[in-house]
C-alpha cells in the first residue's frame, strides 16, 4: 500500500505536489512572517533587496518575499505563488524537517524565468554569465542567488535549495555528497514534511559504466577533490553520487548518514568512515552490494 500511495506523489519532470491556484488575497503578494519550518524574518531588509531588484530588472518582473527569499519572476503572478507554495516552501519545510538545523541568516534571491531566452538574457545582464550554463539553472553562492529556467521542470529549483540551504548547515560539506544529496531531489517527492529522491535520467549513465568495464568504485569518488568532482568525468560522478544518496535513503540510512558526516566531518572529511558505521560494513562490500542494487534499477522516462 505504501509504495501505491508514494507512485501518486511523484512527479516525472519536476519535484514537488500538483500545483493548485493560490488563495493569498487574489495573488497578491503577502506578508513573508514566520515561514512554516519557523525561522524569524523579522532579520531580513525585504525593502532593500527589493529595491535594489527594481532597479535592475523590467517591470514584467514579480517581486515578492518569502521566509529567507526573495523571489523574483517573469511568470504571472498566480504562477509565481504556486511555485512558492507548492514547491518553495514545501521544500523549505521538508529539509528542515529532514537533514538541516542552521538557517539562513541572509537573503537569498531566486529568479524564475519563463523560458530559455530570457533566463539567458537576464544571466549575463545581472552577473555576466554566458558560458557553460546548464539549460535548467543554477545556483550563485558568491551572489546568494539562484537562476532558474523554470520551463524545464521544477526539479532543479529543489537541487539547488539543496546547495543553498546545505551552505549554511553543513559549510564544509565535500563536492560529492553535495552534489548528490541536490542531484536526488531532482525528482521527488514531498508528502507529511518528507523530501524522497525517485530513480531519475542519471540513471542509465551509471548503469552503462557498470557494462562496459568503466564504472570505478565509491572510494574513489569519495575521495575527488572539487577539481576532480566536476573535471572530465564529472557526469559519472554525479550519477554515481545521486544515486549513492537513494541507495543509503532507500535504507532510512540517509538522514543519520548527513549528520553524522556533519557532525564529525573533522574526524574523516571523506565520509568513509561514517558509511562503514551507519551500514555495518566495509566500503569495499558496500560498493558490491550498490552495483547491484543499481542493475536492478529502472528508469521511465
Amino acid at each position: 500500500m505504501y509504495r501505491i500511495l508514494l507512485l501518486i506523489f511523484v512527479q516525472l519532470l519536476s519535484c514537488g505536489t500538483k500545483e493548485s491556484p493560490d488563495m493569498r488575497n487574489g495573488g497578491e503578494s503577502y506578508n513573508p512572517g514566520i515561514s512554516r519550518f519557523g525561522a524569524d524574518t523579522s532579520v531580513f531588509d525585504y525593502d532593500e533587496k527589493i529595491s535594489d531588484l527594481k532597479s535592475k530588472l523590467t517591470e514584467d518582473f514579480v517581486i515578492l518575499p518569502h521566509s529567507c527569499f526573495v523571489i523574483a519572476s517573469n511568470l504571472t503572478r498566480e504562477r509565481t505563488n504556486s511555485i512558492i507554495e507548492n514547491t518553495i516552501s514545501n521544500a523549505e519545510e521538508c529539509f528542515y524537517n529532514n537533514y538541516f538545523e542552521k538557517k539562513p541568516d541572509e537573503l537569498i534571491t531566486i529568479f524564475l524565468f519563463k523560458d530559455d531566452a530570457s533566463y539567458r538574457k537576464w544571466a549575463e545582464i545581472l552577473y555576466g554569465d554566458t558560458e557553460d550554463l546548464s539549460r535548467f539553472g543554477y545556483y550563485k553562492p558568491s551572489k546568494k542567488a539562484m537562476l532558474m529556467n523554470i520551463n524545464t521542470g521544477s526539479g532543479t529549483l529543489v537541487h539547488e535549495m539543496t546547495h543553498a540551504f546545505v551552505r549554511y548547515d553543513f559549510t564544509d560539506i565535500p563536492s560529492w555528497f553535495n552534489e548528490g544529496l541536490g542531484s536526488l531531489y531532482e525528482r521527488c517527492s514531498m508528502t507529511d514534511k518528507v523530501i524522497l529522491g525517485h530513480v531519475n535520467w542519471r540513471l542509465p549513465e551509471l548503469q552503462d559504466a557498470l557494462k562496459d568495464g568503466t564504472y570505478s568504485p565509491i572510494s574513489a569518488l569519495i575521495n575527488t577533490d572539487d577539481d576532480s568532482f566536476y573535471g572530465d568525468n564529472s557526469s559519472f560522478n554525479y550519477a554515481q553520487a545521486r544515486y549513492l544518496c537513494q541507495y543509503l535513503q532507500d535504507k532510512n540510512l540517509l538522514k543519520k548518514f548527513y549528520k553524522k558526516f556533519r557532525d564529525n566531518f573533522e574526524t574523516d572529511k571523506t565520509g568513509k568512515k561514517f558509511l562503514e558505521e551507519v551500514t555495518g560494513i566495509k566500503t569495499g562490500k558496500l560498493d558490491a552490494e550498490f552495483c547491484e542494487w543499481v542493475k536492478e534499477l529502472k528508469y521511465e522516462n
